[in-house]
């Protein structure tokens, strides 16, 4: 029993002490890369990236638009223009007379 109790508060003792250690040293290095992100070089080619992407952003966009307008106005224009290929005929309003389905027999018993 001794032991145990020994050994749990040496690993309470190392996680305390640990903890802070780690802290400290992750509070340096924040302030490290921070120290970094403020140097003149890396300002100006974030800047310098921000700018690419919003320029190649607003061309991918304005290149999309363009293909979408351009492919609705093909299909309203096919849409209109044409008569169907194949004639619909209405649903009959009576369940059950409904025409034979197309088995690709011709009624000579041939194809």
């Amino acid at each position: 029993m001794k032991r145990a109790l020994t050994l749990a508060a040496g690993f309470g003792v190392g996680y305390v002490v640990g903890a802070r250690a780690g802290r400290e040293k992750f509070d340096q290095m924040k302030l490290a890369m921070h120290d970094v992100g403020r140097q003149p070089a890396v300002v100006e080619m974030r800047e310098n990236l921000q700018e690419r992407v919003e320029t190649a952003s607003k061309a991918v966009v304005d290149k999309a638009a363009g293909l979408a307008s351009g492919l609705t106005g093909k299909l309203h224009k096919g849409s209109h223009d044409e008569e169907p290929s194949t004639p619909v005929a209405p649903a009959p309003l009576v369940p059950g007379e409904y025409p034979a389905a197309p088995t690709g027999i011709g009624p000579d018993g041939g194809v």
